[in-house]
């Protein structure tokens, strides 16, 4: 089964559990499990070439032969192979003894198992996934995924080349199944489809300065060992299939996505559609990375968001001159700032010693909706092939640029993958993603990133809850419109019973409309660690420490939030409970913060008020996996 859907990516030092004696695994299943795994990960690798380029360098040392070169397979009969595999796998998985798997095993199983019933429910949906969404979609990660690849020997640069010419057949294929879902009246909005459009009109527009020759060539120019005649030919041939065969095929899907314009009503969430909710609520388990259903979820970033409304009022009563919350960080070229952040890990455990680059993209491979994205290492070189990418048109200001390093940095991706894959982890387990818990540790990463911004105090907490109760305000709104069906109408009346202001449903309503689940990571996976956080400090008490705490979230790496859930709870058991310090309830009366802050705050607060709903209205996505 191909269980990796991405071409590329993104020291267990804490007791887990208490125990009355060492418990005794049976070496021979964690033998035999070790075996699957390494079979499951080489199967994957075998069955997509940039998988397997981007995952691993030297795939000869893993026993991994290489792939057919083609981009990948785009076809109708695939979901329904798909779901067939899924199943076969979840049943050679059953077929070990859990019990008798030691703890590292026991999160590899649950993990993969989440893993692959998520796929395997989503293939149940072939409708709607939609290969020609922007900023998640074919268009904006074809280009992405021949941008980043890497010439490691010469023979990467001819497999680069043959995989190249395969995308046209690949793009035909997608509008094939696209097509099939017209037909069954499921599209994606017009809106959607204007951001696709444009976008290939962006790439298609470029001619000799076109990214995928531009920066093919400089490699090529850059790649030792070369004859000045091989290097023109290899030029020669780029450009011969991008002018002949790639850029004709993106016309001819404008073409024929244009010519669907119109298929959906304006006014039908995903939930309205045939299958529609049941779909969703199969992509925000993957999504969010969690078995909660969407009205549980929706009810926990309601939570959060509401929580951050209170501390955003309390700010706003500590402050009478708005010019405190104008400071801006004092550094603007990001590696600096990527360095600035390594410096201030304090609260995290030590990972490994990394080098890293970061560069501004092309505005023709730039899509509109990413400010940027991390491109994972190898697997076999994670100290060195580690690459930020910043969208210069879509960060706002130094702040933002500052917040979304750390994001994609330090403590976000960067640090969280190297750290996980420094522990030796099985290569499966580094080659699949849980998205919800990868970009949810890295908002939950910034948000802790403005507390040593050399902001006042005052400037760094406006600029954490704009960005965080931003996040989570879209992920809400999505969860509502797309998984509950709600309306505009509805959405507005939600927004002021939380102490938001419902002018701006409208446009909110648009945004989820047009990119459904794509921010779900992003708020609610913040929301998730959020909560489990607070939950622990307010178990602990005094005896909560940041650095443990943020170890044990580490450990196992990127998995569903029930397995995090479980390792926060018996980590907090580890502690004396006599050594607690009980919560007081406060029997303080306090007026209630539940209305809306335009009526309760006055004046420059009530100012304050519409510039941050205007600031978080839309949230654009930082992509730590750029790849379909």
């Amino acid at each position: 089964m191909n269980l990796i859907s991405k071409a590329a990516g993104v020291v267990a030092g804490v007791s887990l559990a208490l125990t009355l004696g060492v418990p005794v695994y049976a070496q021979d299943e964690d033998q035999a499990f070790e075996e699957f795994l390494q079979d499951e990960f080489i199967e994957a690798m075998e069955s997509d070439f940039m998988s397997m380029h981007f995952t691993v360098r030297d795939y000869r040392a893993y026993g991994i032969e290489k792939p057919d070169l083609v981009i990948g397979s785009a076809s109708w009969d695939d979901y329904e192979e798909g779901v067939r595999e899924g199943e076969e796998t979840l049943a050679n998985l059953a077929e070990f003894d859990y019990s008798k798997l030691n703890p590292e095993h026991q999160h590899d199983y649950d993990t993969f198992k989440f893993y692959v019933e998520c796929l395997t429910e989503l293939n149940s949906y072939p409708d709607y996934d939609w290969w020609f969404m922007p900023s998640e979609g074919l268009i904006d990660n074809l280009a992405t995924n021949f941008t980043e690849y890497v010439f490691y020997e010469k023979q990467d640069i001819d497999d680069y080349l043959e995989v190249l010419a395969s995308v046209s057949d690949y793009i035909d294929g997608a509008l094939g199944i696209t097509a099939r879902q017209v037909e069954h009246g499921v599209f994606m909005t017009d809106s959607a489809l204007d951001q696709t459009l444009d976008a290939i009109e962006k790439f298609v527009t470029r001619t000799d300065d076109n990214p995928l020759i531009v920066i093919f060539e400089e490699n090529v120019d850059a790649f030792a060992g070369l004859t000045e005649a091989e290097r023109a030919d290899y030029k020669a041939r780029n450009r011969d299939i991008l002018m002949n065969s790639y850029i004709p095929a993106y016309n001819r899907a404008a073409e024929r996505l244009e010519s669907w314009r119109g298929t959906r009503s304006d006014t039908d969430t995903i939930a309205d559609l045939p299958g529609g909710k049941d779909y969703y609520a199969a992509r925000i388990r993957f999504k969010a990375s969690t078995d909660k259903d969407p009205q549980a979820l929706m009810d926990l970033c309601t939570e959060y968001i509401e929580d951050e409304i209170d501390n955003y009022i309390d700010l706003l009563y500590s402050v009478r001159n708005e010019s405190i919350f104008d400071e801006t960080v004092s550094l603007s070229d990001p590696e600096e700032i990527i360095a600035f952040h390594e410096k201030n890990m304090d609260v995290y455990p030590e990972g490994p010693k990394v080098t890293y680059k970061a560069a501004y993209l092309d505005p023709a491979v730039a899509s509109d909706g990413i400010i940027a994205y991390y491109l994972e290492p190898p697997i076999d070189e994670i100290t060195t092939d580690n690459i930020v990418k910043i969208n210069g048109d879509n960060v706002a200001d130094v702040n933002e640029l500052y917040s979304t390093l750390a994001h994609e940095g330090f403590p976000g991706h960067l640090y969280q993958i190297t750290w996980y894959l420094n522990t030796d982890p099985s290569p499966l387990r580094a080659a699949i993603s849980n998205i919800g818990y990868t970009e949810g540790w890295a908002m939950y990463a910034e948000d802790e990133a403005w507390s040593y911004s050399g902001l006042n105090e005052y400037a760094a907490e406006f600029d954490r809850i704009n960005t965080s109760m931003g996040y989570a305000m879209n992920a809400a709104a999505d969860i509502a419109v797309n998984g509950l069906g709600w309306s505009e109408s509805r959405l507005g009346t939600w927004l002021n019973s939380i102490g938001l202001n419902a002018e701006i449903a409208p446009d909110l309503y648009d945004f989820v409309m047009d990119t459904p689940g794509v921010i779900i990571p992003y708020g609610a996976g913040l929301a998730q660690f959020m909560l489990i956080r607070d939950d622990a400090k307010s178990a602990l008490q005094s005896q909560f420490d940041l650095t443990a705490f943020n170890e044990v979230l580490l450990t196992y790496g990127d998995r569903p939030f029930e397995l995090v859930e479980k390792d926060v709870q018996a980590w907090i058991e580890t502690f004396d409970p006599s050594q607690s310090v009980p919560v007081v309830p406060d029997v303080t009366p306090a007026p209630s913060r539940r209305m809306n802050p335009l009526l309760y705050a006055g004046g420059f607060a009530a100012a304050v008020i519409l510039i941050i709903i205007g600031a978080i209205l839309i949230r654009r996505s930082r992509k730590g996996d750029p790849f379909r």
